[in-house]
């Protein structure tokens, strides 16, 4: 059975999961679509920094010796492996003599034996290649990624901020109502009003412009009311109850993300405490599976977590995450409660 996930707004965009099925070429079809996913990465800003923070916990080496002389360093191509991985919940590398290549999982796909191709241009190419995903109960030959349960969440925030966008640039909906009593607008009032809401109104260097009103008649009135106060308020909520669905999906810890509730300020140790949770929970697992994936090839690597029991406190464990490159000093500081 086909499930479709689509915007609670009704609009165009949608994802669906199908049944898997062979392509064009004889090869297995994945039951989503890849394409969906990259724009879904470039999508919504917690569900990106999830998938790089993430990317960039799980590629901490210890000994990458075995992977020296690629065309990237040891961190970079076991970056660039796990964006893969953790972006389409498969990733796929190319093994040509001495050398390994990472093959783009959009191009990347299987066949009923489980060997690798390349599909490129309509073209299927046979390689010399291998294939790790993370477990879907949905298929025998592909995985699927952890935030696949939160597809409403991000495509709703994504239909959120296009609906924001266009109200800002266009003036989308209707938010002011102007009424008149004991009176109607004549012609030349109307094409005013629609002269100045659709010129003089539209667009932040446009703000504070001033438009003069006057009715004719014993007893009239103008008044100008504000339909969309109550609106943006559930608005902004459902956003941010997006947002932390989201980020359960991927099992980041909030304030890794820089975002703090009321109830868990002042905690010199919340950090570390769940990281330490992430770490056993996620990181630690994923790096097993991902070091007996290069193993298996004959290319044995040692990856580390973060040691968060030789931090005192949360400022000391930021500091550390800085210096092995995981998190930005403008990430650091929002973790910490600093302003940016």
């Amino acid at each position: 059975m086909d499930l479709i996930f689509k915007a609670a707004s009704g609009g165009s965009e949608s994802f669906q999961l199908r049944e898997e099925s062979k392509d064009g070429n004889g090869l297995i079809a994945p039951f989503f679509d890849f394409d969906a996913l990259l724009n879904l990465f470039y999508a919504n800003t917690f569900h990106r920094r999830c998938v790089q923070l993430k990317a960039s916990l799980l590629s901490n080496i210890e000994d990458g010796s075995k992977l020296e002389g690629q065309s990237m360093t040891p961190k970079e191509f076991l970056y660039a492996f796990i964006l893969n991985l953790e972006i389409f919940g498969n990733a796929f590398v190319e093994i040509a003599g001495k050398n390994l290549y990472i093959l783009p999982s959009l191009e990347g796909r299987v066949d009923e034996a489980h060997e690798v191709f390349q599909v490129k241009n309509a073209r299927k190419i046979p390689l010399n290649g291998k294939h790790l995903y993370y477990y879907s109960p949905r298929s025998r030959f592909y995985g699927e990624p952890d935030y696949l349960g939160a597809l409403l969440s991000i495509l709703t925030n994504q239909k959120a901020d296009s609906f924001n966008n266009a109200f800002f640039e266009n003036s989308a909906r209707a938010d002011t109502a102007i009424i008149f009593e004991n009176s109607e607008p004549d012609e030349q009032q109307l094409n005013a009003f629609r002269d100045f809401f659709g010129s003089n109104f539209k667009g932040y260097d446009k703000a504070h412009k001033t438009i003069v009103m006057t009715a004719a008649g014993e007893n009239a009135k103008i008044r100008i009311e504000n339909l969309s106060k109550t609106e943006d308020i559930s608005f902004e909520k459902l956003k941010n109850l997006n947002r932390d669905e989201i980020i359960a999906a991927h099992g980041v810890p909030p304030r890794m993300l820089g975002i703090m509730s009321a109830g868990q300020l002042g905690g010199s140790s919340e950090v570390t405490q769940q990281l330490h949770s992430f770490n056993e929970l996620t990181i630690i697992p994923k790096q097993e599976q991902i070091e007996w994936f290069f193993d298996s090839m004959g290319y044995p690597i040692k990856l580390k977590s973060i040691d968060v029991s030789s931090f005192k406190d949360d400022s000391e464990l930021v500091t550390g995450l800085v210096a092995n490159g995981i998190l930005s000093l403008s990430e650091a500081r929002g973790i910490l409660g600093y302003e940016k």
